[in-house]
């Protein structure tokens, strides 16, 4: 029996479901999450029995997450990773931290040890600080973590506030920062969001507003200067016939594991801490098959009917399960890939043109 798992696996290992941030766009509660803690022993022995279950050994990362990940205790982070690094030598670790707090030594060798000088930090321009002070603090992290040599990746999370800002004017903050990596992240209705409507905007208007951020990056040439990850992985679907880039390929839920800080096992870690199918404890195998876990599995590659007849379904390839369509559109940057697909087969065409011109010419 082949196990519902991809050959590429990420774990995103939650070490606590409170932070000391409440955004209204966060798919967890925020200062209102409960303080608890991972269990490193009980984790660690996951790791050790998924490695046992799995004669070919998926290519694995390992993300630490939360809520705030660095409000759990340090050393049992750092335990976690020499631990797990016992069975799983060569998966490669992350973190995403909001960076509004203070970056003590012992939080900088994390960064420079286990991540490997790499950060991600998540943003948004209003409704993520609560003062003055805060966004300074942020600030002053990044640019200080960026000065002693370490890579910082924001993550942008795509409120109405986001999309009301000139795309340009975004990546010039973040230019200006010194950042020169960024993702664009859609919000899913999960935690404080679906208690906080108002923060979305409508599909259309994001569709919109990708069609405007590809446009200004070709009219000031940030390709050149930025590397912006959600746009590079649509173009690489064109340049590179590379479809499978980003999150459209609905397979999400099978090469992913959330382990929430209660001990219980979940897919995306948007919807984990509701969405939840196993329990640490169990038996690897009976979570690779757990009941729920299949049919969710089942329910994101099955997709929207409308997908099929989109003409630009074989780039997009569904897109995310986790975002809802509005009537007949989705959320997905459809127009900008319906531009960029006739920009490739203009090309394409005046290729087939002048070669043929040129053959008429020595005929």
């Amino acid at each position: 029996m082949t196990a519902p798992i991809h050959n590429m696996m990420s774990i995103y290992l939650k070490t606590t479901e409170t932070c000391n941030l409440n955004c209204d766009h966060c798919f967890t509660n925020g200062t209102n999450g409960r303080k608890i803690y991972f269990d490193v022993e009980k984790t660690v022995d996951w790791f050790k029995r998924l490695n046992e279950a799995m004669p070919n050994k998926p290519d694995l990362h390992v993300e630490f997450h939360g809520g705030e990940p660095f409000l759990a205790p340090l050393e049992d982070m750092f335990r976690a990773y020499d631990e797990i690094s016992e069975y799983w030598p060569d998966a490669s670790w992350g973190c995403t931290s909001n960076l509004v707090h203070k970056l003590t030594d012992e939080k900088l060798r994390f960064i420079d040890t286990v991540l490997n000088g790499h950060i991600g930090t998540s943003w948004d321009p209003k409704i993520r600080f609560d003062n003055d002070k805060q966004v300074q603090l942020w600030e002053s992290n990044v640019k200080m973590l960026l000065e002693r040599g370490n890579t910082v990746k924001v993550f942008v999370s795509l409120t109405r506030d986001v999309i009301d800002m000139e795309p340009i004017d975004l990546l010039k903050y973040f230019k200006k920062l010194g950042v020169t990596e960024v993702d664009l992240e859609r919000v899913t209705k999960n935690g404080n969001a679906t208690r906080n409507l108002h923060i979305f905007p409508r599909n259309i208007e994001l569709d919109n507003w990708f069609v405007k951020m590809h446009e200004q990056m070709t009219e000031h040439g940030a390709r050149k200067w930025f590397h912006n990850t959600f746009m590079e992985n649509i173009y690489s679907k064109f340049e590179h016939n590379f479809t499978k880039a980003g999150t459209w390929c609905r397979d999400c839920e099978q090469k992913l594991f959330t382990i929430n800080a209660d001990g219980t096992i979940a897919g995306c870690p948007n919807s984990a801490p509701e969405d939840h199918y196993g329990f640490i404890s169990m038996p690897i195998w009976d979570l690779l098959f757990a009941p729920k876990r299949t049919e969710i599995i089942a329910c994101e590659a099955a997709g929207n009917s409308l997908c099929l007849e989109c003409p630009v379904y074989k780039y997009c390839g569904g897109d995310c399960h986790q975002l809802e369509w509005e009537g007949t559109q989705c959320a997905s940057p459809r127009s900008l890939m319906k531009q960029l697909d006739n920009e490739i087969n203009k090309e394409r065409t005046d290729g087939i043109i002048n070669k043929s011109d040129k053959q008429a010419e020595y005929s």
